[in-house]
C-alpha cells in the first residue's frame, strides 16, 4: 500500500545525501591507497603479496569503518 511507511524513517535519501555517501566512500579508498603507498615505501616487501594487499583493502575500507560506526552508535 502507498500509505504505509511514509514516516521520516522511510523516506529515500536525497541527492545531497547520496553524493555525500559517495564522497565518503571515495575518501576511504583514497586514504587507504595513500597509506598503502606510504607503507610500501617504508617496507617494500609489503607490496609483493597481492593477498596482503587485498586483506589490507578489506580491513581499511570495510571492517575499520564498520567498527568505527559501531563504536559511535549510541
Amino acid at each position: 500500500m502507498r500509505g504505509e511507511g511514509t514516516g521520516p524513517a522511510a523516506r529515500e535519501p536525497g541527492l545531497r545525501e547520496t553524493f555525500d555517501a559517495g564522497r565518503r566512500e571515495l575518501a576511504l579508498y583514497v586514504i587507504a591507497g595513500a597509506v598503502y603507498v606510504a607503507i610500501g615505501v617504508a617496507f617494500p616487501e609489503f607490496l609483493f603479496s597481492w593477498v596482503v594487499a587485498g586483506g589490507y583493502l578489506l580491513v581499511c575500507v570495510i571492517l575499520l569503518p564498520a567498527v568505527v560506526r559501531r563504536l559511535r552508535s549510541p
